[in-house]
């Protein structure tokens, strides 16, 4: 647009100029030949010879035009371009209304002939999908993919068919390859995260996670925490693992990699340490839980304590006591404290743990570890009303739904 109106004012600067010359001398111009003589201004002369260029251009423009119009080879190609693109409408038209054969004859030949080969051959693709011709819908996917703009939709069909079929192997190598061919794709990466999921690889997924979130951002928090949950739970369990001291050394590594964000989530403290404790390494799972409860509380880190075996139950007993000055009447730390103290044969004190813990909150682990040390101790009274108030907080929270009626 620019130089279009910078030409404009070049050509009206030039007239104005040619006009103030043409007006200060008209000039004259004589053409002798022959018998023929003719005479006249140089004004006429330029306004002639550009009248003639203006009808030059013109007239041929016009017999391109007419030459474009009715030169057999062009007029052809245009006719099939029509057709294929009155196929293509029809077709797309057929495959909404559920005329799936109709539908991939004519996607079918509006994409050998038509100017949207691509778009054709996606929808015959669909159309014999719907008709559960595999070997068909694979071939006109293969033509789309031929085009280096529909390699990629190609693709992602290719993958949905293959999961809608049952293949999910299939699905998953078709968008590992789409994802280093697009790594920004979200598309590609939210479809290749879901097989992943879907399959269970968490290390795949986990390794995927960095693209994920700078594709979606915090979008993907929630599938980051469950991958990352999901693969120290795999790790802490991998079969074939018959030796405690290399599951937890794996364990230890592998927490390295842990994302900063999710070294700090209270879920993904406990599992770790959870585990860790139970491979014997309680030590480093205490000096853990304890750093991340003096940062920021939470109830699911104290009943860490009670799978730690490689530390004396009397040092972890002081550790929850110190805990419960700070939070007294907190449920969680009272019934760790009361297995704590059971592992340590404090009967007494298990049950003051207990009692507390059940005055406190009514919690039903609470009652039920107290109905269980009652009957223990051989106080069959107390074990039975302690058990009956469980049954009754385990009612309160069932659903209202009818019972018989013993008085019918």
């Amino acid at each position: 647009m620019k130089k279009v109106v910078l030409l404009v004012v070049i050509a009206l600067i030039a007239a104005l100029v040619l006009g103030r010359w043409m007006a200060a001398d008209s000039g004259y111009v004589l053409v002798i030949r022959d018998d023929f003589s003719m005479d006249t201004t140089l004004g006429f002369v330029v306004l002639a010879a550009i009248v003639s260029a203006v009808a030059l251009v013109v007239l041929t423009l016009l017999a391109n035009t007419a030459w474009n119009m009715f030169e057999p080879v062009r007029a052809t190609r245009r006719w099939k371009q029509a057709v294929a693109a009155r196929r293509l409408r029809t077709g797309f038209l057929q495959l909404v209304d559920g005329e799936l054969e109709k539908s991939e004859r004519l996607l079918v030949a509006a994409g050998e002939d038509g100017d949207w080969p691509l778009l054709a051959w996606l929808l015959a693709a669909e159309a014999a999908q719907e008709q559960d011709n595999i070997e068909a819908s694979q071939r006109y996917l293969e033509k789309a993919g031929g085009d280096q703009r529909g390699r990629l939709v190609a693709g992602l069909m290719k993958a949905r068919f293959a999961l809608d079929d049952g293949y999910p192997d299939q699905a998953r190598q078709e968008l590992k390859v789409l994802a280093d061919m697009a790594p920004r794709n979200k598309r590609i990466l939210r479809t290749y995260a879901q097989v992943l999921e879907s399959q269970k690889d968490w290390p795949a997924l986990c390794d995927l996670m960095p693209r994920l979130k700078r594709a979606f951002g915090d979008g993907e928090a929630r599938r980051e925490r469950r991958a990352w949950l999901a693969l120290l739970q795999e790790t802490a369990r991998k079969p074939g693992f018959n030796d405690a001291d290399s599951r937890r050394e794996e364990l230890r590594k592998l927490w390295k990699d842990v994302p900063v964000q999710l070294k700090n989530d209270p879920a993904m403290v406990a599992r770790y340490t959870g585990f860790l404790a139970q491979l014997g390494g309680g030590k480093g799972a205490l000096n853990l839980v304890r750093e991340q409860l003096d940062s920021q509380w939470d109830d699911r880190l104290p009943p860490v304590l009670e799978a730690i075996d490689d530390v004396s139950p009397d040092d972890l007993l002081q550790v929850l006591e110190r805990w419960l000055e700070q939070r007294p009447g907190n449920a969680a730390v009272l019934i760790t404290a009361g297995r704590v103290a059971l592992k340590a044969r404090l009967w007494g004190k298990a049950q003051g743990f207990f009692e507390a813990a059940a005055n406190s909150s009514q919690s039903a682990t609470a009652l039920a570890e107290l109905s269980r040390l009652y009957q223990a101790l051989g106080d069959s009274s107390k074990a039975m009303k302690t058990f009956e108030k469980r049954l009754d907080k385990l009612q309160g929270e069932l659903p209202a739904l009818p019972l018989p009626d013993k008085s019918l």
